[in-house]
């Protein structure tokens, strides 16, 4: 593929970010499920001891929202809803078997990465908040007993769904041949574009390997 038939699809501070919180995800996942979780201790050998995972998730959690969140307001025009998502939706056995004739022009995003976008955003600024109200010995003291149980009980619910919606968009990647090289290198080719995204190539912010350059 020439490279001027390349378009910008990630630009690189958003490729940094997206790579720091997969990183710092790996650790929070692990470490959390470790003593949210009896039967999952053993995952806290990532951090060497079960105290020192007690020490390293709330921070690790921590790099992993705050980047994600920074993502989520940088990536907010793209996945604001349009009128062929509902469409898109009801089409959604088209998608699947890549009926692409039946299945309507959607813009950067479609309606599933959307929906994900939205529970990266709430699931995120809930994990944050109840974070902070559990973290011993620091901010957990200035709660009482109930309002703690209650954060330990949300915290847990939003892991849970946040990582199912991570294993989904882990399965959507590498499911559409090109997105992860998207992610790697920035780049995709006008013709991915044209069949999974076509509605992008309309954008008047939209760059090419040639643009970028100059």
């Amino acid at each position: 593929m020439h490279k001027q038939n390349m378009i910008l699809r990630h630009k690189l501070f958003d490729r940094i970010c997206h790579w720091f919180v997969v990183a710092t995800g790996l650790v929070t996942f692990l470490t959390g499920f470790a003593f949210f979780f009896p039967s999952f201790q053993w995952l806290g050998s990532i951090a060497g001891t079960p105290q020192m995972a007690r020490f390293v998730h709330p921070i690790a959690g921590l790099m992993m929202c705050l980047p994600l969140m920074v993502m989520l307001v940088r990536y907010y025009h793209h996945n604001k809803w349009e009128k062929n998502d509902l469409t898109w939706m009801l089409a959604i056995k088209d998608v699947m078997f890549e009926n692409e004739d039946k299945i309507p022009a959607i813009g950067h995003y479609n309606p599933g990465q959307k929906v994900l976008f939205r529970t990266f955003v709430v699931t995120s600024i809930a994990l944050t908040i109840t974070g902070i109200m559990m973290w011993q010995p620091y901010f957990a003291p200035y709660f009482d007993a109930i309002a703690i149980q209650w954060a330990i009980l949300i915290h847990a619910i939003c892991a849970v769904i946040m990582l199912i919606f991570v294993i989904v968009h882990f399965w959507m990647a590498t499911w559409v041949e090109g997105s992860v090289a998207g992610m790697l290198y920035g780049y995709v080719s006008r013709a991915w574009c044209k069949k999974h995204h076509p509605n992008m190539l309309n954008d008047p912010e939209l760059k090419t390997n040639k643009q970028e350059k100059h």
